[in-house]
């Protein structure tokens, strides 16, 4: 998967479908355009759509409809009522203003006039293989035609445009629909990131890489990934709901358009941003009848507030026409109003309720308290807070709580959540129908464009009804929305384990919104520190699919600035924080001591409270900061300990993790021989009945061992199947969609074996992408490794100093070009125990000496030849072995000791059976026609 994977593409195919109104539906290719513009539906919108379409005019009951639609699964029918409404609104955003579906005893009909279609493919939009994030368009755009123009031509002329505006006003709307006009004029991608979600401006960098798809959020310098992601893409970002940090923002866009010249943006604020460069916009309220009331419905519908307000009507009661005699008081309403099409669409939802004449009084009585009776009006922004407070007035008991309670979510949510958040309070039913009722009356808004309904309140609402929480209130529906994070981190990890894994980071990228909420309000002065240490410890494979690895050691080190003795919490919760902060900070490349501490204080708590499975974790992570250490004796020792666990506890995934465990530290250690034989053991098994049982367990067995093998494999002389199983490692890792696993595959396999065959188009390639990748996603660790490369590749050598990132990379640097062998490497594996790299290492010293020239240096020189075929013979490193005998053939090239060292260099060469393409082999076959 790319970076760009929270991007989506349209993908409509031909077939035959229905026309009504402006609409043109497609069973076949499962699409619903709008003025030959795809509208987004979830699976069940579609099928409820289908249903009803295809029998045209007949009624469908509700039992046909659940029966349907969400076969084998017992649903509330407040699904099915929310799926209905959601649907009327779509279909309201046509020009004709018909009514689609009605409701009529037992169920629904539709009754727009249906007629054939034929789609052919040139109707499918070509803009539509536009990369974009966009969501569906949030309400209908009555009256905006002139200005989504305007903004349109505006980004033809001008690189940051703001729509500015009062709350309500329809900002976002607008910007969408601009932003999906402009689809054609940027092929490279549009991406729209919601502000609304953050309380912390530092924060809108993160933002704005998580829509991008990358993961800028540990580094000290986070615009640099940005930049460096953005740098050749003609792209535009919509940046929406900018006022609340609207100084953070500014600094973002100025910062981007300095330096991406290629790059537009569109925001939206309250305020105007007040960047270098900025067009501001300011979006007016919709025409009202300002003097005159209007004679006739047609008169009146000819104002966009008043045809809004009709369409809005009809969508919650379907049986609403506009007649002549009701022409004034709509536009009465819509002036009172003052055109916000927010506050009509709050007063609309409730025609079926109380009726034109109620809304209206009820109105004028709560406009004249606000202004003592006199004929003065408010400021707009007054009036869309009179208007919630009219509406949230309006509302039973029960839906005030509710809504009060639903302001603690961040972003969407889903009908689990607000049953969590709700608490015991009601049955699940009852809760259901609240939110259902909400959802009617446009307190809350509903997509329904995925595989799951989700709920959100706008951030107009949810300010106003979390200005309405009692502290008792706030606490109690932040611990209820604290627990439910931590129930849908464990349906996340739960879920990792499934067949279906490989779209996981989309699945649940959603939860970052609300787990930052979570643990905002866990650490602040009145809230739980108990619950952040479990938010903090359950979130881990969250970090790891989000890089989040430097927020989280910022999270961890305050938090133990407020709680300095982790042990006295409870033992399990405290081993994962401590195993969070190993791999914070171990990604975040501080000193290994500090690391390896971290882990420690894991395992010390886990064995005090005898947890096996946190004991299991902390020696995997000391396991693995070891080895990339470059301290393979502490990682054989490491996972010895974990062997003995893995025995007593007898899982699969356990057993399996230790026996990766130990073909990798074999491998490190130089053992070649006992790593592969445990390298295939593993795959045999992934292959059998054991493989077939715990898929999702063995699918990570073999992504994790594939690179390893490979290293092994080109070692013992098989270049082709070491690529081969790098290739398959590679495509595995880009599957997953998240970018650490990617990193580790190209710097563990791809970059190594690209350089010891010689293929300098994949070292180019792969050094570009792990550099690039590891700077978006500020991947610390990663990126000192593709700096590293880097330096080969430009070849600037410093042999003063090993590469930053520990032994592990300072070995395979080099090992891929003997010019960056620090002599710090090189006296570490001469005079230390044997590792895999030794006889390489004691070739390249070697190659050193001789370039010396004199008889001392010559002597020493091949004193460290002899004892490098002597470690490659024992390791069965038979590529090592091969270098050696071809820099001892040049050496004794016209000297006494040719022959015997082309016999030599022959009886390696034989070892091979594949890979005569790649350097060394080629290099030795020339040296041999020599002779």
């Amino acid at each position: 998967m790319s970076d760009e994977s929270r991007l989506v593409e349209a993908n409509d195919t031909s077939g035959a479908g229905y026309a009504f109104g402006e609409f043109r539906f497609s069973p076949t290719s499962r699409s619903l355009l709008l003025f030959e513009e795809p509208v987004r539906l979830g699976a069940r919108a579609f099928e409820i759509l289908r249903i009803l379409v295809e029998r045209a005019g007949d009624v469908v009951t509700s039992e046909e409809l659940l029966t349907q639609v969400w076969p084998d699964v017992v649903v509330e029918e407040t699904n099915l009522r929310v799926q209905i409404v959601a649907l009327r609104k779509v279909l309201a955003r046509g020009e004709q203003r018909l009514r689609s579906i009605e409701t009529v005893p037992r169920g629904y009909r539709f009754v727009l006039p249906v007629a054939p279609w034929a789609q052919a493919v040139s109707d499918t939009p070509s803009h539509e293989h536009t990369l974009h994030n966009l969501p569906g368009l949030l309400a209908v755009t009555v009256g905006r035609a002139e200005t989504i123009a305007l903004l349109a031509d505006s980004l033809a002329q001008r690189r940051l445009v703001t729509i500015a505006g009062p709350g309500g006003v329809g900002k976002t709307t607008v910007a969408i629909a601009v932003a999906r006009q402009c689809l054609r004029r940027f092929p490279e991608g549009i991406c729209f990131v919601d502000f609304s979600s953050l309380s912390d401006p530092s924060l809108v960098t993160s933002a704005l890489a998580s829509a991008l798809g990358i993961g800028v959020i540990a580094a000290k310098d986070p615009m640099s990934g940005l930049i460096s992601h953005l740098r050749k893409k003609e792209m535009l970002l919509v940046l929406d709901t900018c006022e609340h940090v609207v100084d953070a923002a500014a600094a973002l866009v100025e910062s981007l358009l300095s330096q991406l010249p290629r790059l537009r943006i569109l925001a939206t604020s309250r305020e105007v941003l007040r960047a270098a460069g900025e067009w501001a916009h300011r979006l007016p309220c919709l025409p009202y009848p300002a003097l005159a009331d209007p004679s006739s419905a047609v008169d009146a519908l000819e104002y966009p507030s008043v045809d809004l307000f009709v369409r809005r009507a009809r969508a919650s009661f379907d049986r609403f026409e506009l007649q002549d005699a009701d022409a004034p008081i709509v536009a009465a309403i819509c002036r009172r109003l003052d055109g916000i099409p927010l506050a009509i669409e709050f007063a609309a939802a409730r025609v079926g309720e109380l009726g034109l004449r109620e809304i209206s009084a009820r109105l004028d009585d709560r406009f004249d308290v606000l202004t003592h009776g006199r004929r003065k009006a408010l400021p707009r922004h007054k009036t869309l807070a009179a208007t919630l407070d009219w509406s949230y007035d309006l509302l039973p008991p029960e839906e005030q709580t509710l809504l009060r309670q639903l302001s603690v979510f961040r972003g969407a949510f889903t009908t689990d959540g607000a049953v969590a958040v709700a608490g015991e309070a009601w049955t699940r039913a009852a809760t259901l129908m609240y939110l259902s009722n909400l959802f009617g009356k446009s307190l809350v808004t509903v997509d329904i464009g995925g595989e799951t309904t989700l709920y959100r309140l706008l951030d107009t609402t949810r300010a106003f009804a979390a200005e309405k929480l009692t502290a008792a209130e706030r606490h109690e529906a932040s611990v209820r929305h604290a627990r439910y994070v931590l129930a849908s981190l464990h349906d996340a990890e739960v879920d990792y384990q499934s067949d279906d894994s490989r779209g996981w980071t989309e699945r649940h990228r959603n939860l970052i919104d609300d787990l930052r909420g979570a643990l905002d309000w866990a650490l602040s002065e009145s809230g739980d520190r108990h619950l952040a240490l479990q938010l903090i410890g359950d979130s881990m494979l969250v970090s790891y699919a989000l890089s989040l690895f430097g927020e989280y050691a910022r999270r961890l080190k305050k938090l133990f600035e407020q709680m300095p003795d982790m042990s006295m919490e409870n033992p399990a919760t405290a081993t994962r924080v401590w195993e969070v902060y190993g791999h914070a900070k171990w990604q975040t490349a501080e000193p290994i001591e500090a690391v390896a501490d971290a882990f420690r204080k894991a395992l010390d708590v886990a064995r005090s409270a005898g947890l096996v499975e946190g004991q299991i974790r902390a020696l995997a992570g000391l396991h693995i900061i070891f080895f990339y250490n470059g301290n393979y004796e502490e990682s054989f020792a490491a996972s010895k300990e974990y062997e003995v666990l893995a025995t007593a506890v007898k899982s699969p995934a356990v057993t399996m993790s230790y026996r990766r465990m130990s073909a990798l530290v074999l491998h490190g250690m130089g053992d070649q021989a006992a790593a592969r034989s445990q390298a295939e053991g593993v795959l045999a098994d992934l292959a059998g009945p054991m493989g077939k049982q715990h898929r999702a367990i063995m699918s990570d067995a073999r992504f994790a061992l594939l690179p390893t093998l490979a290293r092994i494999l080109w070692l013992q002389g098989h270049a082709t199947q070491a690529w081969e199983y790098a290739c398959e490692g590679l495509e595995l890792a880009r599957a997953r969609g998240q970018p650490l696993p990617l990193c580790s595959v190209i710097s563990l396999a791809m970059l190594p074996l690209s350089y010891w065959t010689g293929n300098m188009a994949a070292v180019e390639e792969f050094t570009d992408t792990l550099f690039t990748l590891s700077l978006e996603h500020s991947l610390v660790l990663a990126h000192q490794y593709g700096r590293a490369f880097r330096a080969i590749l430009e070849g600037t050598p410093d042999t003063s100093r090993e590469p930053v990132g520990g032994a592990f990379i300072a070995d395979t640097a080099a090992t891929m070009d003997a010019r960056f062998a620090a002599e710090a490497t090189l006296d570490r594996v001469e005079h230390g125990y044997e590792r895999w790299c030794t006889s390489e290492l004691l070739r390249i010293r070697a190659a050193r000496f001789l370039v010396e020239g004199d008889a001392e240096h010559v002597a020493k020189a091949e004193a460290l030849l002899l004892r490098s075929l002597d470690v490659a013979q024992r390791q069965q490193a038979w590529a090592w072995e091969l270098r050696t005998a071809i820099t001892l053939a040049e050496h004794e090239k016209g000297r006494p000791g040719y022959a015997a060292a082309l016999d030599r260099l022959a009886a390696a060469y034989a070892r091979f059976t594949e890979g005569f393409e790649t350097r060394d082999l080629m290099r030795a076959a020339a040296i041999l026609r020599d002779r």
